[in-house]
């Protein structure tokens, strides 16, 4: 849950890491990520004591660690925000918060669809082999902003099941997580 005109929110975009997202997909995906992470950290430690021994005998396997050393340091930084995405998925994975108020508005979002048509269409509207083009199949979440009474609020839904029926001015009460904004379920009226 963010305050439309706070710090977390520009051009309408949640700068909130994980906006949205369901804390158990958040815990799945981040220990899939993070596994993934050490199995290649692994081998790739192995890989670098490999090419040290060769590295005596040939400048380019010394390069090749040096390339190995990069993509450790890269690896541990991935390792890191999946750890961190399954934490914030445990801690948000059972509290959850009932706002009541007024939709205010309900709108289709797309990635990067605040910038101009002119740059979002040079961007995403090419045509691939199958006839549908890269815009039509961008992910599309929906945006809620409600008035609470002490101002408004703003949710990402990336379920379009939990975004149909709404329509501004209609009450509502959001469940949703206090830490991703995860919108729990939607209840009619007050």
């Amino acid at each position: 849950m963010e305050k439309t005109t706070s710090w977390t929110r520009f051009l309408g975009v949640s700068l909130r890491p994980f906006s949205g997202h369901a804390p158990l997909s958040l815990v799945l995906r981040g220990s899939l990520q993070a596994a993934i992470c050490i199995v290649l950290l692994v081998v790739g430690f192995r890989m670098r004591t490999e090419m040290r021994q060769l590295a005596a005998a040939d400048a380019g396997a010394a390069q090749l660690g040096g390339f190995l050393v990069l993509a450790g340091v890269v690896l541990v930084v991935l390792a890191l925000a999946a750890l961190l995405k399954v934490a914030v998925g445990i801690l948000d994975l059972v509290p959850r918060t009932s706002v009541p108020g007024t939709v205010v508005s309900i709108s289709e979002r797309k990635f990067l669809d605040f910038l101009p048509d002119a740059l979002n269409n040079a961007l995403w509207d090419r045509k691939n082999n199958v006839g549908q083009s890269w815009a039509e199949r961008r992910r599309v979440r929906h945006e809620l902003v409600i008035d609470t009474g002490d101002g408004t609020r703003a949710w990402t839904l990336r379920n379009r099941q939990k975004a149909r029926g709404l329509r501004p001015g209609q009450a509502v009460t959001v469940v949703a997580s206090p830490l991703v904004g995860y919108v729990d379920r939607l209840e009619s009226g007050t």
